[in-house]
């Protein structure tokens, strides 16, 4: 899942390009190419081609999954130390 929101990190920070993505994501490139499929399947990235290529946008319904994980993301870790919140760690103990 980690990957897959990363993917779709890159491309709101204006990654369009395929190798773009697979630095930024941290990926080899069969394995970009396998999750911007199940991307491109569940309909959160466009694929649209190009003079030189082919780039990828995000959809709307992809905003909104993006936007759903940076919510959950805050609510879980605190920003400061990157950390679960004390409460939540105690009870892993």
């Amino acid at each position: 899942m980690e990957i897959l929101i990363d993917i779709l990190k890159a491309v709101a920070e204006g990654k369009e390009k395929p190798t773009h993505i697979m630095y930024r994501a941290n990926l080899s490139w069969i394995r970009l190419k396998k999750q911007l499929n199940f991307l491109l399947n569940q309909e959160l990235l466009l694929e649209i081609s190009v003079d030189n290529g082919t780039i990828y946008k995000m959809t709307p319904k992809g905003k909104e999954v993006l936007e759903y994980f940076k919510r959950l993301e805050g609510e879980l870790y605190n920003k400061k130390t990157k950390t679960l919140p004390t409460e939540v760690y105690a009870h892993y103990k």
